[in-house]
Order: structure tokens, then sequence, then C-alpha cells
């Protein structure tokens, strides 16, 4: 069976799980869709959920029959990249130290955590140019994520719960992986699981497009090969889609091999355009 799930970012589970009302009305929205997973997400863009709250929600959506993750997106960092601002400079030694935090409490909640995949850096900054010394930048970028990830990500989620399962979710990069740090070989093997970004979007908009919509078929099924029985789904949003797009990456993502599609997310779904017009059309074509 294909699952079908969706997340609440860090800022959604700030504003609408704080009261009974905003639970209700998710879980309802969670139920008429007839999803079968939730992930809560603990930090994003600087917000960090305290541990109270992510078990209260946890355990309200586990209690109301969803099975519940956690997830993880590394924006809003101590440092951020002198390039990309969405990109961390992991050399930095505060930010290391934020990122082993994050990870130590999500583990703490979650026994799976998915990572978005802002997990990269094409920083350059004079810290990290010191750094790298004879490497070439991106053979730099790509040894720091790696280390990063097995000590401040891997190492001590696992040592606070040792069934936690990690997911590194890769962007449709493809060939610019390596220019960021994505090592999709060292970090396939070493992370639990991971996921591919099937979000190809509209094709003709400027500011998130230019991808084919068959691109979402051939990251979803490159993924299933990279992963050799690791890789477990796909993950889309409505960002500048019609309906038609829309349910064009939906099906991408079935064809390419998912066993789950994460439809990001909650806010932008229930609450937003073209979101709301989109999951409807997703949910006629699924339940008619």
């Amino acid at each position: 069976m294909h699952l079908f799930s969706t997340l609440f970012t860090a800022q959604s589970v700030d504003r609408d799980f704080r009261s009974e009302e905003g639970l209700a009305s998710a879980v309802n929205w969670c139920r008429n869709l007839r999803l079968h997973k939730v992930y809560i997400e603990s930090y994003r863009g600087g917000l960090f959920i305290e541990q109270a709250l992510l078990e209260a929600v946890r355990d309200r959506f586990h209690t109301e029959g969803f099975q519940v993750h956690g997830c993880v997106t590394t924006t809003g960092l101590p440092k951020m990249s002198n390039n990309w601002k969405e990109g961390g400079c992991y050399s930095d030694l505060a930010t290391q130290e934020r990122i082993e935090s994050i990870f130590r409490r999500t583990a703490s909640v979650f026994d799976t955590i998915m990572i978005d995949d802002f997990l990269f850096t094409d920083c350059t900054c004079a810290n990290c140019d010191k750094a790298r010394g004879e490497r070439s930048f991106d053979d730099f970028h790509c040894d720091l994520m790696h280390e990063m990830s097995l000590q401040r990500i891997l190492r001590p989620a696992h040592e606070v719960n040792p069934h936690c399962k990690v997911i590194i979710k890769y962007p449709l990069w493809y060939e610019n992986f390596h220019e960021r740090g994505y090592d999709t070989i060292r970090q396939t093997r070493d992370f639990d699981l991971i996921w591919a970004g099937t979000e190809t979007r509209e094709p003709d908009s400027d500011q998130w497009g230019r991808y084919p919509q068959t691109q979402g078929f051939f990251m979803m099924a490159w993924d299933v090969k990279l992963g050799s029985g690791k890789c477990m789904g796909g993950w889309y949003d409505p960002y500048t889609t019609t309906p038609a797009t829309y349910l064009e990456q939906a099906r991408q993502t079935i064809l390419g091999g998912a066993k789950e599609s994460m439809l990001f997310c909650y806010q932008a779904l229930s609450k937003e355009q073209p979101g709301i017009e989109d999951i409807q059309a997703l949910r006629t074509e699924r339940l008619g």
C-alpha cells in the first residue's frame, strides 16, 4: 500500500498546536484526506520547539491513529553561508553545537527523523577557506558535511535513542550535489534511510520551475536505485503549481518507485492557494 503523509513545520506546531482547537482542526484535516502518517517538525528557521510540546503533539496524533515521525529543517543556524543564505557554515563551532542539540532533543521524542533538504553548505568564508587547505571547495564541502553528519547528527541521535532512524532528503539537484556538500555515496551509506525531493513545480515558473515533470520520476527512481532498499519516499509541494501540475508531481513520484508521498505542508495545503485547490484535486483523484 502506498502511504500518504504531511508535515507540520515548526512554525505550524508553534502557532496551531498550543490549543485544543488547533490540534483538533489538524487531526480532522488529516483524517479527511485519509493520510496515514504525520511528521512533526522540531526546528526550522531558528525556531526550536520545546520537548514537552513535541511530546504532546506526538501523543495526540498517535492516539488518533496516525504514524508519527519527526522532522528537522536546518535553516536559521548561528552562522549561515556567505553565499546561499539558507545553507549553514558548518566550519563554525556554534553551528555544529546547535545542530547536535537539535538532533538530541528530536531523537528523544521520535524514533524516525526526516531532514529537509537544507542540509548543505556552499560557504566560502575565511574560516572555511582556511579549513579546506589544499582541497577544492567542492571536496571540502563534501568532506565537511560527511563528518558533521556523523559527529553532530547520527552519533548524538543514536546515543539518545538507539532505535532512532535518521532520513536524509536529497533535493532535485542531481548534477550539483557535490557543489553544496551532498556526498550521496557516503551519506547514503551512513544515514539510516534516504528520501527524494520530487518537487518539479510549474515548468514555466521563473522562481521555482524550469524542471521537466519527468525529472520527478527520474530523481525518485535514481534514489531508489542509490538507496538499495533505504529509499522510502518522495516529497513535493504546491508552490506555483496548478492542480494538473500538482497531480503530475504525485504521479511521477509514485511511478518512480516511492513507497510514500510526503505532501508538504499543512499550512500551504490547508490555508493557502494554490495548495487548497491542489490538495482537493489530489483527494478527488485518490478517493473520488
